[in-house]
């Protein structure tokens, strides 16, 4: 099997697997009690806490909760920081937990400002950033790292550029594809309001994440019920999930440089052979939907968006499938969607072109020999597929 869908999810490190495990047959107790089962769990949740803080330089008065992953991060703070009278602001590229979740404010006349015409390769020009002031924008909310595109937004040049511009308007990101496949800036959390994780995104558990808040910020609770968690957010915590996410954390923290080089080659490597494809397969239409830029500000290499009209690509991904190579058309929250991907859509892209595209994005247990035998199947199953789907658009 080559999995070659690191963006939708990842396979859990055995590490991590072993260290849930442990903590599930010890961490039993619920940490909310007082006796000394409890508080032991309610220590190792405070370590599993500390070890995150310091993998991720996390200053010690910004707020750690944590959730059941990056969709109920993203609500938590959006909700709970804006609604229902704030204005907020998007790209109108971010996940569907953040675009959503701003659209939903409509219902109360507040109309989220959406700043889709200022996307440049998928990722915000700060040339918007002085239509915030005039719009009197208190939220930016952003991908770090896109999930389909991989472009990047860059902590650092939008804080300066808020600071000058826009000072009343806080960002919040979005970091799902970004903990374990770009370094994080360290100075990026003084300016930030807020910055979501998940854990299944970086080798560990599916059902956590985690939400880093600003420590001043007036966040209302989503979830009521009792006193966890700075009272913002109620529920028993998954003692086990928070130490394997803790585990996750702090690997892909310490692998970070090590994954970026070798994602970089899988990178170049893979975009090299298609534009051979191309040339050895002259009706093979290939366009890149994601920037080919190295420069990490810009592009994360772990993810490639590539668009091969007229073949559609669900058709390719099940052919693929068929030989064991398992790759991702986009958000897996809208993979059951008929209609084509909006993040592709608002790039620029015609709905043909959007529905006609793959993402390959990549994980630690990848290498060249995978991207070797993709680009194979690849070239094969278009052969194959071509003349089917030239046939239905010359008939159209």
């Amino acid at each position: 099997m080559i999995y070659l869908d690191n963006a939708a999810t990842t396979p859990m490190d055995p590490e991590v697997i072993d260290v849930v495990q442990r903590s599930m047959q010890k961490d039993f107790a619920n940490s909310g009690t007082v006796y000394s089962l409890g508080l032991d769990a309610r220590q190792r949740i405070e370590e599993a806490e500390n070890r995150i803080r310091n993998s991720l330089s996390i200053p010690s008065d910004y707020k750690i909760i944590f959730t059941s992953g990056g969709s109920e991060s993203n609500n938590l703070f959006i909700k709970g920081y804006g609604f229902p009278g704030k204005k907020m602001a998007y790209l109108g590229l971010e996940h569907p937990s953040i675009v959503q979740t701003l659209e939903s404010f409509r219902d109360f006349g507040n109309e989220p400002v959406s700043l889709l015409s200022f996307q440049k390769e998928g990722r915000l020009d700060e040339s918007a950033i002085s239509l915030l002031k005039k719009e009197k924008v208190r939220l930016l909310c952003l991908s770090h790292v896109n999930n389909e595109l991989g472009s990047v937004n860059d902590p650092t040049l939008l804080l300066s550029a808020l600071k000058n511009q826009s000072p009343q308007t806080r960002l919040f990101l979005d970091g799902v594809q970004a903990v374990g496949k770009l370094k994080l800036s360290t100075e990026m959390w003084r300016g930030l309001a807020g910055y979501s994780i998940s854990g299944h995104k970086i080798n560990g558990p599916k059902g956590i994440g985690l939400l880093v808040i600003e420590g001043n910020l007036d966040l209302k609770p989503q979830i009521h019920g009792g006193q966890q968690q700075h009272r913002l957010r109620s529920g028993t915590l998954p003692v086990p999930l928070i130490v394997g996410l803790a585990h996750a954390i702090q690997r892909a923290v310490q692998k970070t440089d090590e994954i970026v080089k070798k994602n970089q080659k899988l990178f170049r490597h893979l975009i090299a052979g298609l534009k051979n494809l191309a040339e050895s397969l002259p009706e093979l239409d290939l366009g890149f939907n994601s920037s080919l830029s190295e420069e990490l500000s810009r592009q994360s290499p772990s993810i490639v968006n590539f668009r091969f009209a007229p073949v559609e690509g669900e058709v390719m991904l099940h052919h693929l499938e068929e030989k064991g190579i398992y790759v991702g058309l986009g958000s897996a929250c809208s993979a059951h969607s008929k209609e084509p991907s909006k993040i592709l859509t608002g790039i620029g892209l015609t709905p043909e072109e959007a529905r006609c595209s793959l993402r390959i994005s990549f994980g630690s247990q990848n290498n060249l020999a995978d991207i070797d035998t993709f680009l194979e199947a690849f070239g094969e199953a278009y052969r194959q597929l071509y003349s089917t789907f030239n046939r239905k658009t010359a008939h159209k």
